[in-house]
């Protein structure tokens, strides 16, 4: 008999962006999966839907003695639920927050940590006896390279890989427009380069023959991004839509999606847009995109930060029109293994492995 365990899922921000959105697709998986969902988001504003109850405390609204009574309830919330699990998708702030997370908000809790992106400094700290100190639970790799390079790097820290749940609540059908498309928040760390594609894009083919360039995303470098479009001369062929949170079926629309990131986790949107039937390409980066991407079967994966092969693939998908054709024919086939059903079978092992 299946048991239907009560977790908590914990994010700071609930607003924009691909983490979150990965974070919506896990509450109506858990759903699926019999649990009882608790979401805690720790900001103000929440812009995704999800399954499950919320609980928000506006932290990022607070300050001082406000902050920490905010603080308090959280974690007094936390105990009184009497979670089996919490999940935690936080990114590391500093050594004195952890301590407080680790050693008050967190203690004697069953925590799964999260681990998404290969930037680890983010969610992890240089020291193994450090890491063991502050961390208890194991940790959740969104790609089996980075579980593997980090079981290297700390191999008394226990790490699991489970791929990012996408599924979709409709079906979308493919219009084809005459656009290729990204998903790309356009941060102060230019983690997604934006800027490499606009560059790679006016020197390719594409503006020539009339196919554009969609940009769905926010940032603070934004208007920067919209400026090198001018200074380009592309300004007219590329769509700035900001941030939408439900974007499938741009995607199923495009001709094929690109990104161009320094490094990823594993990049959902490359998954979201097998599963719609759209072709894909992007660099080589660490990591996600190698798990993703089967080199001239689904899209093309092209050595990392090689910008002269990016404009050379973005050439050859819009004027190989057979090679485009067979692309897009193995596109959702090959994405089946990031379905919501393996995401729950997974995690039913994982959840019993750790039951109390």
């Amino acid at each position: 008999m299946n048991k239907n365990y009560k977790i908590a899922i914990v994010i700071y921000k609930f607003s924009e962006g691909g983490l979150e959105r990965i974070v919506s697709n896990s509450t109506f998986a858990f759903h699926q999966m019999g649990c009882e969902v608790h979401l805690y988001v720790l900001s103000s504003q929440v812009g995704y839907h999800y399954a499950g109850r919320l609980h928000q405390y506006p932290i990022d609204a607070l300050s001082g003695v406000s902050k920490m009574k905010a603080y308090m309830r959280f974690a007094k919330s936390l105990k009184q639920e009497d979670f089996d699990f919490i999940i935690d998708h936080r990114c590391r702030l500093n050594l004195l927050m952890e301590f407080f997370w680790s050693k008050y908000i967190y203690r004697n809790q069953k925590v799964f940590h999260y681990i998404h992106s290969a930037d680890v400094d983010s969610f992890l700290f240089r020291s193994e006896r450090l890491n063991r100190f502050l961390y208890s639970g194991s940790f959740i790799c969104v790609s089996k390279a980075l579980a593997h390079s980090l079981q290297k790097k700390f191999p008394s820290l226990d790490f699991h890989t489970i791929y990012n749940p996408v599924g979709f609540s409709k079906d979308y059908s493919n219009n084809r427009g005459e656009y290729i498309i990204t998903l790309s928040r356009m941060a102060d760390d230019n983690q997604k380069q934006v800027d490499v594609l606009l560059s790679c894009y006016a020197k390719s083919l594409l503006p020539s023959k009339g196919i554009r360039l969609m940009i769905i995303g926010n940032g603070s470098q934004m208007q920067m991004m919209k400026e090198l479009a001018n200074e380009l001369g592309i300004q007219h062929l590329v769509d700035f839509k900001g941030f939408i949170p439900e974007p499938y079926q741009y995607i199923a629309d495009a001709k094929y999606t690109v990104l161009s990131s320094k490094y990823e986790g594993l990049p959902t949107v490359l998954i979201e847009s097998l599963m719609l039937g759209t072709p894909v390409i992007a660099f080589d980066c660490p990591t996600g995109p190698a798990e993703i991407i089967i080199n001239k079967e689904n899209g093309l994966l092209i050595e990392n930060q090689n910008e002269d092969e990016f404009i050379k693939g973005m050439n050859l998908l819009a004027e190989d029109h057979n090679l485009y054709e067979y692309l897009k024919a193995h596109t959702k086939e090959s994405a089946k293994i990031f379905s919501v059903e393996n995401f729950i079978s997974e995690w039913k092992e994982l959840f019993k492995k750790h039951k109390r």
